[in-house]
């Protein structure tokens, strides 16, 4: 059956793809040349040139299309929209507006243009005028940066949260409804791909504007073939005086029960090149790294789909030294961090551009985490497991990358990313636990104590050659993708586990040593032509293999206290998997449309070998046909915009998924793999239209996604009501389970989002609101039976911002989900639960910015939750201080943080058979003083276009 769906729909994607193939073959005219107005903006009193006046393009009707602003000698130039009539706006504060109606056959050169002084400016008298909020430039979105009010020794982050349409959502920064993924600076990256260093680093006043655009692959870059393959990124272009001069901060603070934060930043630019240090010292979860550097060796994942991002920790604008990010980390429990970090970047000749990080962090994370999990037997019976535990982990990473771009002549490109990540981890568990039936008897209990030590690191490169031929959009390039990567670990668990049927106690010693070693390697051969004025074609070869070697190794104590290789627990594992994949694509871009559509064939061969306990050797042939399509449309004019994108891919099996040896970690719920697993098959279908009014700061996006997953990877559970030996060897009492991954059809998961953004103009407040339907459809097998876990989110947000003045600023968020939640085992069960969070921020300051307080008053409620678990609770922070010295460089504040002592942790999560409630240890209520240094002696940015004026403009152009 699955199979035959498969090839219906490959069989209507194809189609399609010969529909739009026919249709990109239409003869098409010359490309059309951008069309530029130019020009020179002269002051009529003193006839000089006017730096800085704003010239806009609108349509007849004043809608805007086009800004620029003259440069230092009057000049500008700005491209003129491919309609009939457009109106050219000049303007200067204090001087009157030049206006003109422009047909399209009339000369673009306008020559010089005068702008005479308004008399109206002679008297104090109040002036009204607003900076302009951006301008589209093709599919970039910039925004003016003097167009959005923060307060003093703000960070990027402030600025870039008060634009329209970008928003925070679950910790995530989201643009235009989608996950950001990349921030660069002036083009270039820093420290890497992890979005949270840039905002959390770079001062708001050294930003000139913020770009979001939609980035192409590097390879789809140098082909100029559009794959349709898009990174939602965000480009922070700095003020010119910034990119010559150092700038950055110094911070430090202390506080009760010896609560600490220090650090800073420091930025030396000259020119193309670039040097930048950081530094984070604290033991309030302040963190400035990317989950990266906790990859595969953390040992205390709560689950946490509902848990309010950084509510366990004290955040930057409280707890540190900016006025960044009030709530900073998201890592469960209380965390300690060291990290410094090293970014470097610069012009080598006239044709290659380096970029390279290195980061180092240690990390102490103490957690004590409650857990009530409710799960479905059959149609009558659940049980119930509740646990405590108190778990300790100590993590080293030292991650570097580098990025290498060249250009050895017009013909042949080189793009170079190696990176090198090395970790140490260290993890101490103390579990108690017990399971009981419906009925409130107690099944089973467990006590047990594990220590791990683990060491991991990674090696990796990814090189694109490109070769351009002589003729227009003719490429052949090749990308090779290169990864070592080893883990090494060695664990002891000493454990202690009670029947209370038959009052039996069993306990385990055992120390067991996993090693790990994977080589990774993709090679692609891409080849374009040009079809056409609009079209171009490619044809592609992929070969990849995934090989891991495992090697785990579980000795035991035996009756005379002598360790004793445990075969149950023990496995010797070598898993290849190699894919080969024909690649097929066409692309066609005409004005406001692009078209993009992929057709691959794909052979994936899974070849396992086991060694120990026992020889086996395990193989599967795949073939599937992968099609994928994606087409835009962008009206550059208007700002409304629409795309649709069809996507299918695999998956293969984990390493860990297919090695067949028991995880008894917890004795109470074992695991073991699956040599039998096979790849899945995923289809996603995303949506999504959006039209920005730049001009009037209205926006609106919406998105529809859907993702059906065949040969779904879920778990098969088994609970034990009698003694069950597992893989013949390992004793499982009543009330235990243990979990098998298996291969299972019905999984699917679809989210509608919409969100609306409009300015209140009387209390200069941008006003958002935003609407989430999501439904995730869970499969899974429970003592032989199938269960459908169904959980429909339902989710209402409001979001108000000020931009009144740096002085003034305040935001009011809430965001209400109610969650449903339906198993088809025992559909009468209610799980159903809400969920509420409010935040108020409050910021004011002095006229000079000299004296300050701010307050942030945040209420998280719950309810459905099991016993225990419902409540409301708030997180008030207070902070007040004042700055000195030149500029008000230096800062001293007071920070009270969770001022009435009831912050908290909850997080629910949805799996195919149970649902979990998690309850976790946060940082509660303590004080701190911190000072602030800000490093840089650069003017302050001006605000040219206030919405007040007193007087008359000195010298005809400054004020």
């Amino acid at each position: 059956m699955i199979m035959k769906i498969n090839s219906t729909l490959s069989t209507l994607i194809f189609s399609l793809l010969l529909t739009f193939s026919a249709f990109g073959q239409r003869p098409a005219g010359p490309p059309q040349e951008e069309r530029k107005f130019t020009g020179k903006v002269i002051d009529g009193a003193t006839n000089t040139p006017m730096i800085g006046a704003n010239v806009l393009v609108k349509t007849v009707t004043d809608s805007l299309l086009r800004g620029a602003v003259t440069g230092a000698d009057g000049l500008f130039e700005v491209v003129r929209p491919n309609i009939p009539q457009v109106k050219i706006e000049i303007s200067f504060l204090g001087y009157k507006t030049y206006s003109q109606v422009h047909s399209f056959r009339e000369p673009l050169a306008l020559g010089d243009i005068i702008l005479l002084e308004d008399a109206k400016v002679l008297g104090e008298v109040v002036i009204e005028g607003q900076a302009p909020v951006g301008e589209q430039r093709g599919d970039t979105t910039s925004f003016n940066a003097n167009a959005f009010k923060t307060q003093t020794n703000a960070q990027a982050e402030d600025l870039i949260r008060k634009m329209p349409g970008i928003t925070m959502q679950g910790g995530q920064l989201q643009a235009q409804g989608e996950n950001v993924q990349k921030i660069l600076v002036d083009g270039r990256e820093f420290f890497g791909s992890d979005p949270s260093i840039a905002l959390r680093n770079l001062p708001a006043d050294a930003i000139d504007r913020v770009e979001v655009l939609d980035q192409r692959s590097d390879q789809s870059r140098l082909t100029g073939f559009d794959d349709g393959n898009y990174t939602k990124t965000i480009n922070i272009i700095l003020r010119s005086d910034r990119k010559n001069g150092s700038f950055g901060r110094a911070y430090g603070g202390y506080g009760t029960d010896d609560r600490y934060s220090a650090g800073g930043s420091i930025n030396m630019f000259k020119g193309d090149q670039r040097f930048s240090i950081l530094g984070l010292f604290n033991n309030v979860n302040q963190q400035n790294f990317s989950s990266q550097d906790l990859a595969g060796v953390s040992a205390n994942s709560s689950g946490g789909g509902m848990r309010r991002p950084g509510m366990g920790g004290g955040g930057g604008q409280w707890g540190g030294g900016g006025n960044n990010n009030f709530f900073v980390g998201n890592e469960n429990g209380i965390v300690t961090t060291n990290a410094l970090g090293l970014n470097y970047s610069d012009k080598w000749g006239k044709k290659t551009n380096f970029s390279g990080s290195y980061f180092f962090n240690n990390t102490t994370n103490s957690l004590r985490q409650i857990t009530n999990r409710e799960t479905v037997v059959n149609e009558t019976i659940r049980q119930y497991y509740q646990e405590n535990l108190i778990n300790t982990v100590d993590n080293f990473n030292h991650r570097a990358n580098a990025r290498i771009e060249t250009d050895f002549n017009p013909k042949n490109s080189l793009i170079l990313t190696p990176s090198i990540s090395f970790q140490n981890n260290k993890t101490f568990s103390d579990r108690d636990a017990l399971t009981t039936a419906s009925t409130g008897d107690s099944l089973s209990a467990l006590r047990s104590i594990t220590n791990a030590e683990t060491q991991a690191y990674t090696i990796a490169n990814n090189l694109i050659y490109r070769y351009k031929f002589d003729k227009p959009g003719r490429t052949f390039s090749t990308e090779i993708y290169t990864a070592w990567n080893k883990r090494d670990q060695l664990s002891d668990l000493l454990a202690a586990s009670r029947d209370f049927r038959r009052n039996l106690i069993d306990t385990t010693l055992q120390e067991t040593e996993a090693l790990n070693n994977g080589f990774n390697y993709r090679a692609n051969l891409t080849f374009t032509e040009k079809l056409g004025e609009n079209a171009q074609g490619t044809l592609g070869y992929q070969i990849g293999n995934n090989r891991t070697r495992a090697d785990q190794k579980t000795s035991v104590l035996d009756d005379e206290r002598r360790p004793v290789l445990d075969t149950a627990l023990s496995n010797e594992f070598d898993n290849k998997f190699i894919t080969q994949r024909l690649r097929t694509g066409y692309s066609y871009n005409k004005d406001k449309y692009n078209i993009n559509l992929n057709l691959d064939y794909q052979n994936a061969r899974l070849d396992n070998e086991a060694f120990f306990p026992e020889a086996r050797v395990f193989r599967r042939d795949f073939n599937n046909i992968l099609p994928s399509a994606n087409i835009n449309y962008r009206n550059r004019e208007t700002g409304f915009s629409w795309r649709m994108r069809y996507r299918t891919d695999t998956d293969e099996p984990s390493v860990s998924e297919l090695q067949n040896v028991v995880n008894n970690s917890n004795p109470l719920r074992l695991s073991v793999g699956n040599p039998s697993l096979g790849q899945s098959y995923n289809h996603n279908i995303f949506a999504n239209i959006s039209k920005i009014n730049l001009e009037k700061s209205r926006t609106l996006f919406m998105f529809l996604n859907y993702s059906s997953t065949s040969n779904y990877i879920g778990s098969n559970t088994f609970i034990t009501a009698q003694d069950t030996l597992i893989n013949g060897e390992v004793l499982l009492r009543p009330g235990g389970q243990i979990t098998q991954p298996v291969n299972l059809d019905g999984n699917w998961r679809s989210t509608f989002f919409l969100t609306y953004g409009a300015p209140i103009k009387k209390i200069k407040t941008q006003f958002n609101t935003n609407t989430r339907i999501s439904f995730n459809r869970i499969p899974g097998i429970i003592n032989g039976e199938t269960n459908l876990n169904d959980n429909l989110g339902l989710s209402q947000g409001l979001t108000f911002s000020s931009n009144i003045s740096k002085n003034v600023d305040f935001s009011i968020q809430t965001t209400g989900t109610y969650n449903i939640v339906n198993s088809s085992l025992q559909q009468n069960l209610d799980n159903n639960y809400y969920q509420q969070e409010t935040n108020i921020r409050l910021y004011f300051s002095s006229k000079n910015g000299k004296f300050f307080m701010g307050n942030n008053v945040a209420n998280t409620l719950y309810s459905g939750l099991s016993e225990g678990f419902d409540q409301s609770f708030w997180l008030w922070n207070m902070e007040g201080g004042f700055r000195f010295a030149k500029n008000n460089k230096a800062e001293l504040k007071a920070v009270v943080f969770d001022l009435l002592n009831q912050n908290n942790s909850i997080s629910r999560t949805i799996s195919d058979v149970a649902v979990t409630d998690v309850f976790t240890n946060v940082l509660t209520r303590y004080g701190m003083l911190t000072f602030t240094y800000i490093i840089g002696n650069f003017k302050q940015p001006e605000e040219p276009q206030q919405p007040w004026m007193m007087g008359r403009p000195q010298g005809g152009r400054t004020w």
